[in-house]
């Protein structure tokens, strides 16, 4: 196959990342939380003497809270760091009610509170989520601060009731949503929004040197008093900070009301860069007709074969979606290293985090026996998760004949 197409990404705030062997990513002395699959995030709200997470699960089927109730069984464990899951400072078991949980489409989310611990700055909550349904059980690990000066700390949005929290970084136009916090404390807000059209992440193969860091320019700022609705009136990125002396606020992005679903041809073809050829892309995105090249896109790499096409279609959209909704951070989520590396590779079999670094673990297949992916959290004043891929050209030998599944119809 012709070369894939690098190019240079638009890196915002970000320090460089120490490099590894992708096939020896174990370290000494680290503590590890292994999950199977991507079904679960959290996030937290400090709440006086008490945290509260937010636990967001990504159920593969229609439910009621009444039958999440019965289905869900779920417990958490406190402790001190991931280097001391052996010292449970607290634990409990969380209920499923309409107190404490919402559900939005697929999504389940359950809110509890753990109380804090003396003495402690930062703690770790392991949850243990069992599916009795299916028998699956997995872990969802939430990095705790009990003492904190960032804003994303004490406050989120929720619907505009103010009663549902909504625990993602993505909205979509028109959408009204509520800034608040847990002690329901009234702050003005002032909010930043910038129109910009973010780069896909580059190749993993690419170790050149990143580009400079590219300023962003204010398109136009507003205020909002928290516990108040608004409206969000226009896709962009969008900045909420207390004080513009503050180093870390609230980001969000907000996109079009298809999101995270694309469905409009010119949107469509941009996830396709990272399985075309340099010309395929240049053709894509240049095109004046965008639904004829992706129709004709398809079905030449699929050799006219339209059943094939319209299978492999159907599964590489449907990961673009999911990727938009699991790491959407200050850009789309299939912009995202993770988001590359998930719709080229699916879920990975095994998945290790530490405070700052996740590794994704990919086995049983023909062409390797076991490779990681390392992403390292780096500090980013949009968003709390974001995490930058570590980059090897070894990847190339497994990349290539992946993306070349891809393009023969053997990815469905």
């Amino acid at each position: 196959m012709k070369k894939i197409l690098l190019f240079v990404p638009i890196i915002l705030f970000l320090a460089s990342c120490s490099s590894t062997s992708p096939k020896k990513a174990k370290e000494q002395g680290e503590s590890k939380v292994l999950l199977q699959r991507f079904l679960s995030k959290s996030r937290f709200l400090d709440n006086g003497s008490s945290v509260r997470v937010f636990l967001s699960i990504d159920i593969d089927r229609t439910f009621t809270l009444a039958e999440a109730s019965k289905d869900f069984v779920i417990a958490y464990n406190l402790y001190p760091d991931y280097n001391a899951k052996q010292n449970s400072l607290s634990q409990g078991n969380v209920s499923i009610n309409s107190e404490n949980a919402s559900q939005e489409g697929g999504l389940l989310t359950v809110w509890f509170d753990i109380p804090k611990p003396k003495d402690l700055l930062t703690g770790l909550a392991l949850t243990e989520i069992k599916d009795l349904r299916t028998g699956n059980k997995i872990f969802n690990d939430c990095f705790l601060r009990f003492q904190s000066g960032k804003v994303g700390d004490y406050f989120m949005f929720y619907d505009k009731t103010g009663k549902t929290p909504l625990a993602r970084n993505y909205f979509t136009v028109q959408d009204t949503v509520v800034l608040k916090s847990l002690s329901d404390k009234q702050q003005t807000f002032k909010v930043f929004k910038y129109r910009y059209d973010f780069e896909a992440a580059i190749s993993p193969m690419s170790t050149t040197p990143r580009a400079a860091s590219k300023s962003l320019f204010v398109d136009s700022s507003f205020t909002v008093t928290s516990n108040k609705p608004f409206v969000l009136k226009s896709d962009a990125l969008y900045y909420f900070t207390r004080d513009t002396t503050e180093s870390y606020g609230i980001g969000m992005v907000v996109a079009d009301k298809r999101f995270p679903k694309m469905t409009r041809p010119e949107k469509l073809v941009r996830p396709l860069i990272y399985v075309s050829t340099n010309a395929e892309t240049s053709d894509l995105y240049n095109s004046k007709d965008p639904k004829r090249s992706l129709d004709n896109y398809w079905l030449n790499i699929m050799q006219g074969n339209q059943g094939t096409a319209k299978r492999t279609i159907k599964s590489y959209y449907q990961r673009v979606e999911q990727a938009n909704r699991l790491f959407t951070t200050y850009k789309e989520g299939w912009k995202t290293d993770k988001g590359m590396v998930y719709i080229v590779m699916g879920d990975p079999t095994r998945i290790t985090r530490t405070k700052d670094k996740e590794v994704w673990t990919y086995t049983r297949n023909s062409q390797y026996s076991e490779v990681n992916f390392t992403f390292t959290r780096r500090a980013n004043q949009f968003a709390d998760d974001h995490y930058e891929l570590q980059r090897y050209a070894e990847y190339q030998s497994i990349w290539f004949p992946t993306v070349e599944q891809w393009r023969n119809g053997d990815k469905i």
